[in-house]
């Protein structure tokens, strides 16, 4: 399954989608996303999950959204690939089709699910919280 993800959104290395385009992939992605959330690999990702749904926060129009977070998500299968990073891959794999599969959904029906909404928006925090006091603690060590 990790591999027909990866090779899926792989195939859109050097194409350039239109939101609407994307949506249209929707049958595809929901059906990557019921197979991830019958292995439980939903529950084993979820803060990666809620990271890269906060991550996409930070646009506030929901197709930039969509747009912006479905290149990220073939840039870095791409990476992954050529890096030869399988444990990258399967995290990115399943993560990023878990996010678009929500945006598509939001999308779709005008609406979000604020209390996931919060609850990503704090573990993004949380994390750049987190990398910013590791990076104090390096910059402290370069006076």
């Amino acid at each position: 399954m990790i591999k027909e993800i990866s090779d899926f959104l792989h195939s859109f290395k050097n194409k350039t989608l239109e939101v609407e385009d994307i949506v249209k992939l929707k049958e595809k992605i929901n059906q990557f996303a019921n197979d991830i959330k019958v292995q439980s690999f939903d529950k084993e990702y979820e803060e990666n999950f809620l990271t890269i749904l906060g991550y996409s926060y930070r646009l506030d129009n929901l197709s930039q959204r969509i747009f912006y977070t479905f290149q990220e998500a073939v840039y870095a299968i791409d990476l992954d690939i050529l890096m030869k990073n399988e444990d990258s891959k399967r995290l990115n794999s399943i993560v990023y089709i878990l996010v678009l599969e929500q945006l598509i959904k939001y999308y779709e029906t005008n609406s979000e699910d604020e209390e996931l909404k919060q609850k990503a928006l704090e573990t993004y925090k949380a994390i750049e919280e987190r990398k910013a006091k590791e990076n104090k603690k390096y910059h402290m060590y370069q006076y």
